[in-house]
């Protein structure tokens, strides 16, 4: 009796042994082929076609709107104001007087200065009257002259000074800052700043561009100009009026001077913020590619293409750079698949299902 009890439960033991035998794969071998149909799974890429193109259409930046000449008026004198003759968002001419600072002693020394230059230049006429008949000495006409010199001078000082005693706008524009000191009683010192005057008959934006795109931008390149405060036109044309030879210290940008006219209805103000959009200089057509499809591989890089439906890695050379596009030099040819999207899961080998996205030149 208790030797068939102990064959059946050897035969049950056996039959579980087998049971869980055929449920795994068998031993090593059976867990890798296991892991290399995961690894061998299909992944869905998006995809563009490798074409020629230009690497940048427009070259986008941002400043701050400036008038195309701006001014500060500064006393350059010391007295008592007597009149001020501007207010603040006046429009005013070039020449025209904004304020006047008590002249009195500025006029006594002018007509004092302006007796004396005339003497000694009526003297200077008869020494060299004179020294033509041979009855002055050269002396006498050397110091006639000194005479006079040195009067001219004294005279055209106390006429600047009296000159000065009336502060006028050196630009036509509008006046946008009318300083406490230009008020009638106020005592003014030789330095200080009275306003500020902005020519708006149009505008100028000072924007910094990278190394990677200064190349692409020239003189006279056609610009559009956005100011979202300004409201009203959509942007206003403008011109790139300068292109800096050197970086900016401070930033490490290469200033570029885009000048505009004073669109928006008027309603464009100086310091206001804008963004504008540079046409870019005109190139041979080049393969381009976006930056997001680089794949970094030490100190060079490399992209994904579809072959025939499997993932292959290229090692690719880089030209220009602009925004999110690079220039590929070599290793790509025209007509290739290229993937842009589930880099991080791409191995050579793998199987993909591509969609397409358009070709390279138009994808940003």
């Amino acid at each position: 009796m208790s030797i068939r009890v102990r064959w059946s439960w050897l035969a049950i033991g056996s039959l579980a042994f087998l049971v869980l035998s055929c449920g795994k794969p068998d031993g090593v071998a059976g867990a890798t082929a296991w892991e290399g149909k995961q690894t061998l799974e299909s992944v869905a890429v998006e995809s563009l076609t490798v074409v020629r193109g230009s690497l940048a259409d427009e070259i986008r930046a941002s400043g701050t709107v400036a008038g195309v000449r701006e001014a500060f008026v500064v006393s350059e004198t010391q007295g008592i104001v007597k009149g001020v003759s501007f207010g603040l968002g006046d429009r005013v001419a070039e020449g025209q007087e904004l304020l006047r600072v008590d002249d009195r002693i500025a006029a006594l020394n002018l007509d004092r200065s302006r007796e004396q230059y005339e003497s000694a230049r009526l003297e200077l006429e008869a020494t060299e009257k004179l020294a033509a008949a041979g009855r002055a000495s050269p002396a006498d006409l050397t110091r006639a002259r000194g005479n006079a010199s040195g009067a001219k001078a004294q005279y055209e000082t106390a006429l600047k000074a009296f000159n000065d005693t009336r502060l006028r706008a050196p630009i036509s524009g509008v006046v946008a800052a009318k300083d406490e000191v230009a008020t009638v009683g106020a005592n003014i010192a030789p330095g200080v700043r009275v306003a500020r005057i902005i020519d708006t008959s149009s505008f100028r934006i000072t924007v910094g561009v990278g190394e990677r795109e200064v190349g692409l931008v020239e003189p006279g390149a056609a610009v559009k100009v956005y100011v979202p405060a300004a409201l009203g036109e959509d942007f206003v044309e403008g011109t790139v009026a300068a292109v800096a030879a050197g970086a900016d210290p401070a930033t490490g940008s290469f200033p570029v001077v885009v000048a505009f006219r004073n669109g928006f209805s008027g309603r464009v103000k100086s310091g206001m913020a804008a963004s504008v959009s540079i046409a870019a200089r005109k190139a041979e057509p080049a393969i381009v590619v976006p930056s997001a499809a680089l794949v970094r591989r030490g100190e060079t890089y490399a992209v994904f293409v579809d072959r025939n439906g499997a993932a292959e890695v290229r090692p690719v050379t880089l030209g220009r750079r602009s925004g999110v596009r690079a220039e590929v030099l070599s290793g790509l040819t025209e007509g290739e698949t290229l993937i842009i999207s589930a880099l991080t899961r791409l191995r050579p080998g793998v199987p993909v299902v591509s969609t397409g996205r358009g070709d390279t030149a138009g994808w940003e």
